[in-house]
């Protein structure tokens, strides 16, 4: 596709709108205008919010984070509580004047948007003044949204089987057709769901547009080449938010630009330190906890489970023994994130009264080779926990192979308590790379969510209303989208109808701390100063026994199936307090992620 941009005609307004007591007043801002890059200062835009409903006697439901916005309700913005379960379904182009749905599709008791019960509480209605074009990349019609790729690379779509590589300086607007049947699985997934998040969510009269950009191949992948990229994209499309979901080298020169542009920026932005986001605050929103974040869930969990009970899923014969703390982290200089990680969680673990006896760090986190570095570290390392006499292994991310096969070697096989990274938790990775007789004593505490049968996914479901043909085998490409694009939707619904980054951050700090009932979905909401959304975490125990539908035995199995808990709020007793091993469900994640179902 050339990289001329069209833009889409105006969108028609919705239908008549309805009071909105619980909005604070609107006050005047003043907008930044400059193509210079500024430097970024939201605050000068700050306009009004949903707050939640301070009458106590309305009925807010007990569960989900967003429900207490008060939106749903008959205080919110254009709310309709009977324009709830059975309203109309808008199955017309939002594009095209005159055709847009004047109800949302509203489902539940209390309504929300949509089956997700992340989603914010129901706004059917609206056709009011949205303010117009209340910051960069807004209009009283369209929100301006661009998705950052590396181009070059080859990409396969596991539908077809076929390789396509993908383009490299082209801009795609997908509120045009398509060129081509065979689009890229990217490009096809955004396409559906800019039409799902726009029909299901409320913009207030506004219409999200979606925009791809590709880069520039190897030219794109180094500092110089991703402020290239920024200063482009934003010249030509003018965002208001942006995906920065590069491979091959971290976008955080293209943040930097975009963030002093004042452009949104999401993602999911793992193993990030909180500092990272307040640089610019209001402008980078994360969806996976900061590192602090996260180390204060995991050191919360060791300190309540583990700390203050005796020996008691080790496969040593030291049952009832006081446990010994040994701390494994990684030294690997790519991995910054992760050694902060680590840092923060012995410093709170030993302020609870944690006693580590030992520790050992291993080079390069991740690979299941890595030909720089042969396994002695490792030897060296479990032959001194055993001779210290450490009960239980504290794991402060990044995989690695070796320590359970130079345990084994020895005869050692300590407890194991793991904090997640993405990788620690595949099925496949510990299947196939664990020494199994030492991993059967392992527990892994992740901020990752359970991931159920394909067709039970919130991901899958969503991408297939808005295209029913979309290919089943393609959903992982779905999948990797959804959480980031759904946190953009709920903060232009929280935001209101006068749309800037005071709003969004005004509406997202207003989201209560509330914990999830739903295993698929984690506790979302935002502390002062704080701007990532995930908050809890859940915990897995494995098992070499078990079948997760990939080809190698064994799986991750889920206590409580896969029941969530912010911190401070774990259940009582020992690590497997609350295992059930006949019970406990497998898990299917790996790091190919196979959507298979669970043999449980």
């Amino acid at each position: 596709m050339s990289s001329a941009i069209k833009r889409p005609s105006a969108p028609s307004r919705y239908g008549p709108l309805v009071p909105a007591a619980v909005l604070m007043l609107l006050l005047l801002a003043v907008l930044p205008s400059s193509l210079g890059i500024p430097n970024a200062n939201p605050s000068e835009t700050l306009e009004y919010a949903p707050v939640p409903p301070e009458d106590e006697s309305l009925d807010t439901p007990p569960s989900g984070n967003l429900s207490a916005l008060g939106l749903a309700r008959g205080r919110g913005v254009g709310s309709n509580a009977a324009a709830g379960e059975g309203a109309p379904d808008p199955v017309a182009d939002l594009r095209a004047a005159g055709k847009n749905p004047r109800t949302k599709r509203c489902v539940g008791s209390p309504p929300r948007q949509t089956e997700d019960p992340s989603s914010p509480p129901c706004v059917a209605y609206f056709n009011g003044d949205n303010g117009g074009a209340t910051y960069k990349g807004v209009t009283k019609d369209e929100v301006r949204v661009l998705f950052y790729f590396d181009g070059g690379y080859i990409q396969t779509s596991t539908a077809s089987g076929e390789q396509q590589t993908l383009p490299t300086d082209t801009y795609f607007d997908l509120a045009d057709p398509p060129k081509s049947a065979d689009e890229d699985p990217h490009t096809r997934t955004l396409r559906a769901y800019q039409r799902y998040f726009n029909e299901r969510y409320q913009a207030y009269g506004r219409f999200v547009h979606f925009y791809i950009y590709y880069g520039r191949g190897t030219s794109s992948h180094n500092a110089e080449g991703r402020r290239s990229d920024a200063y482009d994209n934003y010249q030509k499309i003018k965002p208001f938010a942006v995906f920065p979901l590069t491979q091959f080298f971290q976008p955080d020169p293209y943040l930097e630009v975009m963030a002093k542009f004042g452009v949104l920026n999401f993602g999911t932005f793992a193993s990030r330190p909180q500092s990272f986001f307040q640089q610019y605050p209001k402008l980078i929103w994360g969806y996976r906890p900061s590192i602090e974040q996260y180390a204060k869930t995991f050191a919360d969990y060791v300190c309540n489970k583990v700390v203050p009970h005796p020996v008691s899923f080790s496969a040593n014969a030291d049952a009832g023994a006081p446990r010994k703390l040994g701390l494994i982290r990684t030294s690997d200089p790519v991995q910054p994130g992760m050694q902060q990680f680590a840092r923060e969680v012995r410093a709170r673990v030993e302020n609870c009264g944690g006693n580590f006896v030992a520790e050992a760090t291993f080079p390069s986190a991740g690979y299941v080779t890595d030909a720089r570095y042969t396994p002695e570290y490792a030897t060296a390392a479990m032959a001194e926990f055993s001779q210290k006499g450490v009960t239980t292994v504290i794991w402060g991310q990044g995989w690695e192979k070796n320590f359970s096969a130079a345990a084994a070697n020895i005869g050692y096989r300590p407890e194991w308590v793991i904090a997640g990274d993405g990788v620690h938790e595949a099925n496949d990775r510990a299947s196939r790379h664990q020494e199994q007789s030492v991993w059967q004593s392992a527990w892994v505490v992740t901020s990752m969510a359970l991931i159920p049968d394909r067709d039970a996914r919130h991901c899958y479901l969503a991408v297939r209303e808005a295209e029913p043909a979309y290919p089943s085998e393609d959903v992982n490409y779905a999948c990797q989208h959804y959480e980031n694009i759904r946190q953009l939707f709920i903060g232009i619904q929280v935001a209101g109808p006068r749309l800037n980054p005071d709003n969004i951050d005004r509406g997202f700090h207003a989201i209560p701390p509330v914990s999830s009932p739903d295993p698929q979905v984690p506790a979302c909401y935002y502390e002062p100063g704080d701007y990532t959304c995930v908050k809890d975490a859940m915990v897995m125990w494995w098992d070499p026994a078990g079948r997760s539908g990939a080809s190698a035995p064994g799986c991750f199995r889920l206590p409580q199936g896969g029941k969530r808990y912010i911190s401070g709020d774990w259940p009582p007793g020992d690590v497997p307090a609350q295992r059930d091993a006949g019970r406990d469900p497998c898990n299917i994640y790996t790091v190919g992620d196979t959507f298979r179902a669970p043999d449980t």
